[in-house]
């Protein structure tokens, strides 16, 4: 199911659906379906173009970020916990050592930060394995964080989870019978409406910690019409966000856990 659920996400990708558009379209005019084959292959190249400019970047990504900006430290509360989510650190790499840190490495950092800050004493990492046999994410997290000087004591990797509904599950498993209920959650700011609505409905007192905040204070040098991959790339984290917060919802993942 997780394979599929995967490959079914890739599809609404601008890129990918792009693609798929495409080779339908050539199907199409096999059977003799000019017109539709037209309009299916003019659609799919402004729906590309569109997610490639920072219009449309801008358009898809700045009402899930709006909602969460970025707070200081001082104006936090302090938490019983803080819980930063996978996401931060590919896998292990063929030539390197341990994880690479990605785009959304600002999610360990303030986690760290926040840490530093005396803003709880604990600090959980959520991220299991997709990859059978490989690491996973919280034993890559807890590396980086212990490089820097955090003590091992106050790390806990919870590793089982592989999705965010997972993060949340596995997590309220880790931290029930220690009775901690109020957490600082960290993650990328466009995942948060997501990941704060499944945890909430674990029954955890959230507070959002959002970061890894991509839309620009300004724009340029590159005009805002023309298409680059930032903004694609931005545009389909966005997409990612909206399907999956529609899916999760239907699915009823928002709905409050029941005691068994």
């Amino acid at each position: 199911m997780l394979l599929l659920s995967n490959i079914a996400t890739l599809l609404i990708y601008p890129l990918s659906l792009t693609l798929l558009c495409l080779v339908l379209a050539a199907l199409l005019r096999r059977r003799g379906g000019n017109t539709l084959a037209s309009l299916l292959t003019l659609s799919a190249v402004l729906w590309l173009y569109f997610c490639s400019t920072e219009w449309g970047a801008s358009t898809l990504m700045t009402p899930l970020e709006a909602a969460y900006p970025a707070f200081t430290d001082e104006e936090l509360p302090r938490a019983e916990a803080i819980v930063v989510l996978g996401g931060a650190i590919n896998g292990e790499s063929r030539f390197g050592r341990d994880g690479d840190l990605n785009h959304a490495a600002d999610r360990l950092w303030r986690a760290a930060t926040l840490y530093l800050a005396d803003k709880a004493p604990l600090l959980v990492l959520s991220g299991g394995t997709r990859v059978e046999g490989a690491l996973p994410e919280s034993h890559l997290m807890a590396e980086k964080l212990a490089d820097i000087g955090l003590s091992r004591d106050a790390l806990v990797q919870e590793s089982e989870s592989r999705n965010t509904r997972e993060n949340g599950q596995q997590t309220y498993a880790l931290l029930q019978p220690r009775d901690i209920q109020h957490i600082l959650l960290v993650t990328s700011a466009s995942h948060m409406r997501r990941a704060s609505a499944v945890f909430v409905a674990q029954g955890f007192a959230v507070t959002a910690v959002a970061t890894d905040h991509q839309m620009p204070l300004r724009v340029g040098p590159v005009p805002g019409w023309l298409p680059t991959v930032e903004r694609l790339g931005r545009s389909t984290q966005a997409i990612h966000e909206w399907v999956g917060y529609w899916v999760y919802d239907r699915l009823g993942y928002f709905a409050a856990r029941t005691e068994d």
